[in-house]
């Protein structure tokens, strides 16, 4: 009997280290600290000058952090590329509904440029992982448990 892998996972690729695991993980490193820089270099940079940045000191979790967050479950799941696809639009559709949830959470501030740093890393994330597809030509796989 055939099993069937779920919607995110493939069976496979989550019990192998292979190049786009180490891709992903070294992505995800990267955009962790980018991501922390900005919050802690230049978002006090700009509010102190008031500098017109259009928004981008204040939505530097959200545009950071979805690419954070997207190269994180790739690293972890591992999964083909078009479950990857899935992943991505998983997590842009869930950063999305949970600010605009902010509206009636108690404590919550909802704020219509971290919907836009949403979509813009979103789509970062996304331009990233097409590019690392197109330019991996080969998957080796380095272990397998």
């Amino acid at each position: 009997m055939k099993s069937k892998d779920n919607f995110f996972l493939d069976k496979e690729s989550i019990r192998c280290i292979d190049k786009f695991r180490i891709i992903y993980l070294i992505t995800f490193l990267i955009a962790f600290a980018l991501t922390e820089t900005g919050r802690y270099i230049y978002r006090p940079f700009i509010y102190e000058n008031n500098i017109n940045d259009l928004g981008i000191a204040d939505s530097m979790g959200n545009l950071g952090g979805i690419i954070v967050q997207i190269f994180f479950g790739l690293t972890i799941i591992n999964s083909t590329k078009k479950k990857g696809l899935r992943l991505i639009v998983f997590l842009v559709i869930g950063y999305m509904i949970y600010e605009v949830l902010q509206l009636i959470l108690p404590k919550g501030v909802f704020d219509w440029k971290d919907i836009y740093g949403t979509i813009i890393g979103g789509v970062l994330g996304l331009l990233l992982f097409l590019l690392i597809h197109k330019l991996t030509k080969q998957n080796k796989i380095f272990y397998r448990f």
